[in-house]
């Protein structure tokens, strides 16, 4: 039997960038059920049920081994007071204690395995018939994505994630930016380095996806090569459409996730010989809503009734969708991209404003700027607007960082590019000289002003827009 500690840090330790690390014990199938019945909800609203069998979800779509949840509630801790090794059931619950014995002050979780020994002294290990969970039942729990809330509450499905790692058989992964690593971060997604490290004990398939949390509540994974960086990407995928998949007008939909980090000539070929196939080509803005000059839909254009795609796009995520143009359609079915680049860039449009000012359009969620002498001066100091829509009201943060001056960040709200009354500003946010704004935005259109605190200063700087989603 081993504990699984999760360990949470106010600051993210500078750990060497390493691999997974694989436990000893293991499990010698590759399916193990889990009895969830975990009583209440988060503040958000999000039952501890549904986050945690999200979590076990996540683990299963990435590798051959998959948890299988039993709707009903199992006392983790039956036959595991005074060392016990349990009664071959694996729960989850929130207590008081671990078992008998106390949590440590900054331990937020425990995760104890237990099976029989691979030789008489154990030495070699064990296998895993049963593992168990306890949250620590007075911490500040709650269920929301994005990075780590600075009021003290602790997004239990990522802590979830984290255990469900140990019950597999993984160790503390000394990766910073892994699901693994022994602290909470704003890492809330299984990272390549957790994927590799269960895949290198249960195998996978020849695609390994990685779920991607969306507004819409779909059904959205990306692919193990979904970042397509040029001059030259060539990369196929398979599935099947099924009635469980997300629909659309009564019809099966499967959607993947594709970065593309240069303006390129795309060429996407989806092929059926189960259904007639549609293909969509979908740009999303950073707060994930459809860019509109960058949606495509195609239904015959490939050999047959297959579907084809073929368009010069600018960098950005992409959104492919594979679904039929018959209702209820099921079947197999084939995906190829083509993607290529002359000469790596990532343009964006801009126009000039009533203020005279010159905006930038760019939909994505990271933006690289310089401030310089040929920017507008705003009170002695240089100016730089950029333009984002938002299409659903969502809880968005955008952070404006430069090591070059002390930045300065605006966000308002315009109606035919007049200024409206939602004006928020930072200026140092922490104990750098960065900034960050963090708000519900309600649907329309956003500039963000970056300038610097001090006059004239000049210099790059970066834009990362967050969408915090519950």
């Amino acid at each position: 039997m081993r504990n699984s500690i999760l360990l949470f840090l106010a600051s993210v330790s500078m750990l060497p960038s390493q691999a997974f690390e694989v436990s000893e014990n293991v499990w010698d199938t590759l399916q193990a059920t889990f009895h969830v019945g975990i009583s209440g909800s988060a503040p958000s609203g999000d039952t501890w049920n549904a986050a945690f069998i999200r979590a076990m979800d996540d683990w299963s779509a990435v590798n051959a081994f998959q948890f299988v949840v039993a709707n009903e509630y199992s006392d983790p801790c039956m036959d595991r007071d005074a060392g016990g090794s349990g009664n071959n059931v694996s729960g989850v619950d929130f207590t008081d204690n671990v078992c008998g014995a106390e949590f440590g002050e900054s331990t937020l979780a425990v995760t104890r395995t237990s099976g029989p020994c691979l030789n008489s002294e154990c030495s070699n290990g064990f296998t895993i018939t049963e593992a168990d969970i306890v949250f620590k039942n007075d911490a500040d729990w709650d269920v929301y994505r994005g990075p780590v809330r600075f009021d003290g509450s602790v997004d239990f499905e990522r802590v979830a994630l984290h255990e469900l790692g140990h019950a597999l058989g993984l160790d503390h992964s000394s990766n910073d930016s892994a699901v693994m690593a022994p602290f909470v971060s704003d890492t809330d997604t299984l990272q390549s380095d957790d994927i590799a490290g269960v895949v290198s004990i249960y195998g996978g398939g020849e695609s390994i996806a990685t779920p991607v949390s969306n507004i819409y509540g779909l059904a959205l994974v990306a692919p193990e090569e979904s970042i397509l960086s040029g001059p030259s990407d060539t990369t196929n995928l398979s599935g099947s459409l099924a009635a469980s998949d997300n629909q659309l007008d009564g019809k099966p939909l499967d959607l993947y996730q594709y970065t593309v980090e240069n303006d390129s000539t795309i060429d996407i070929q989806l092929s059926s010989s189960t259904f007639d196939p549609v293909l969509y080509l979908v740009r999303v803005s950073a707060t994930q809503g459809a860019v509109p000059d960058s949606t495509f839909v195609d239904d015959n254009s490939g050999t047959g009734n297959n579907a084809s795609i073929n368009q010069i796009i600018q960098a950005g995520t992409y959104w492919i969708g594979v679904s039929s143009a018959d209702v209820g359609a099921q079947g197999n079915y084939g995906v190829s991209i083509v993607s290529s680049t002359n000469n790596p860039s990532s343009s964006s449009t801009s126009f000039t404003s009533i203020y005279g000012v010159d905006v930038k359009v760019d939909p994505n969620s990271k933006i690289d700027g310089e401030l310089g002498s040929g920017d507008a001066l705003f009170n002695d100091r240089f100016l730089d607007l950029v333009q984002f829509d938002v299409t659903a009201t969502s809880t968005v943060r955008v952070d404006l960082s430069s090591s070059a001056f002390d930045t300065d960040l605006v966000l308002v709200n315009v109606i035919n590019q007049q200024v409206g009354s939602f004006v928020l500003q930072n200026d140092d946010f922490g104990s750098g000289t960065n900034s960050r704004i963090e708000s519900t935005l309600p649907p329309g259109t956003y500039w963000l002003g970056i300038t610097s605190f001090f006059s004239n200063e000049s210099g790059d700087y970066s834009i990362d827009i967050t969408l915090i989603l519950p």
